[in-house]
């Protein structure tokens, strides 16, 4: 019997950043899909980041090539509380029907993201802002963030 000697030290081809990434979404769908949003668990778009800050929560969407008209977002209520929609469209200005594609990964098409808010962001209208294909939202919260999470000990009463 002959053996054959493989280089396990050969160098192989490994996506490091689609593993970390897929690890990434795979942890902040978990943390996100509690009672606090209403998201999908699968990878949406446009992709968001939510940053917890001191008095605010910031949500930031990548939308690039997506002009400020066509682009929507909207708070609305149920009786579970707010949920943010944004959504809106590429511009068929990247589409060229005549032509023959050798590679297509640009195209037009309509998105839409649905997250439900937390319980500690205001009333207040958020601050909007588009910057480089990047939809920055900043609401106000309250410290009743804290409240929430807090343990407290109930205290029991022998009878």
């Amino acid at each position: 019997m002959n053996l054959i000697r493989t280089n396990t030290l050969a160098p192989r081809r490994v996506d490091l950043f689609s593993e970390v990434s897929r690890e990434l979404d795979h942890m902040f769908n978990e943390v996100f899909a509690g009672p606090y949003f209403a998201g999908k668990k699968s990878k949406g778009y446009p992709l968001m980041d939510a940053i917890q800050g001191d008095g605010t929560l910031t949500l930031q969407y990548t939308v690039p090539g997506v002009k400020l008209e066509d682009l929507d977002v909207e708070v609305t209520r149920d009786d579970q509380g707010r949920i943010l929609t944004v959504s809106g469209k590429l511009s068929e200005e990247y589409t060229h029907q005549e032509d023959t594609y050798a590679i297509r990964e640009l195209s037009s098409r309509e998105f839409r993201r649905v997250i439900r808010l937390p319980e500690d962001v205001t009333e207040d209208e958020p601050e909007a802002t588009l910057k480089d294909g990047v939809l920055k939202l900043e609401f106000k919260t309250t410290s009743q963030k804290q409240e929430l999470l807090q343990t407290k000990k109930l205290k029991i009463k022998s009878e």
